[in-house]
């Protein structure tokens, strides 16, 4: 691959090697505006991996932002709602930025949908379900994005989707433990990781926690890809090392060709 958000800051942090770094409504995610500076070498990644977590991660962002307009891959992700430890999913994701356009296929571990299709802008900004099991024969449903229904589906929204998001996410998270000097993470190395279909991957370990998070997290482990820097994978764990949620994304193809009607509503009847 060859390395070559409009929101209204609600702070603005100026740093000697980046422009700015801005929070986005809710203050849960962090944009890093682009410096316009040449990325790191794969070394200088590794040194920033070591010995600056939050520099690796917003570089990682830059280059998403340079690079990345939309991918597929398949997302295999287990997670605790409300309590309860949900089976393991497999899914088809096909991601586009712009619009913002997510449209999932579940392969395995289906519970309320077999197919969901969201695009930013477009069906009142709502969410078109194909809804699994015996549900399927009342045909394709509209759901709100942030309804109950889809709360009970998933620990994020799906306007909220995305490996870019959750790069922001985890900066966000980090940025604050920082400022209250409770900031802990470690670098583990490269390891290929097995749920990636053995891709070489940056592994950083967050740990001690100044207080575990609403949901209960108290340690997190982010799994960047070596070759793209894109964050394919993260295990989040509570006290005694309750699984919180874990995803991953592999088969990942970057750019790809979306023929027209992948973000339709004829896309879900497929």
């Amino acid at each position: 691959m060859k390395r070559a958000l409009v929101c209204l800051p609600l702070c603005l942090l100026c740093t000697s090697d980046y422009s700015s770094v801005a929070a986005l409504p809710g203050g849960t995610f962090l944009d890093v505006a682009d410096s316009g500076n040449p990325l790191p070498s794969e070394a200088e990644m590794e040194r920033l991996a070591k010995s600056d977590p939050i520099a690796f991660l917003r570089e990682c962002l830059r280059r998403y932002d340079r690079e990345v307009q939309g991918y597929t891959a398949t997302l295999r992700k287990q997670e605790r709602i409300g309590g309860h430890l949900q089976r393991s999913e497999v899914i088809d994701v096909a991601f586009r930025e712009k619009p913002f356009s997510v449209l999932l296929r579940w392969k395995e571990g289906a519970r309320r949908a077999a197919a969901v299709l969201y695009v930013k802008g477009e069906n009142r900004d709502q969410l078109l379900v194909r809804p699994a099991g015996i549900l399927s024969v009342a045909g394709i449903v509209v759901r709100d994005p942030n309804g109950e229904e889809a709360k009970q589906s998933g620990r994020y929204p799906l306007t909220e989707f995305g490996i870019k998001i959750g790069m922001q996410r985890a900066l966000a998270s980090w940025e604050k433990a920082k400022k209250a000097n409770a900031f802990h993470v470690d670098y583990l190395g490269i390891k290929k990781i097995k749920e990636l279909g053995d891709r070489p991957c940056w592994v950083l370990r967050r740990t001690r926690y100044a207080a575990p998070t609403e949901e209960g997290v108290t340690e997190s482990t982010f799994f960047f890809d070596k070759e793209n820097w894109l964050q394919v994978g993260s295990l989040l764990k509570g006290e005694e090392g309750k699984l919180i949620g874990e995803y991953f994304f592999r088969d990942i193809k970057i750019n790809p060709e979306f023929p027209n009607d992948t973000f339709s509503r004829e896309a879900l009847k497929r």
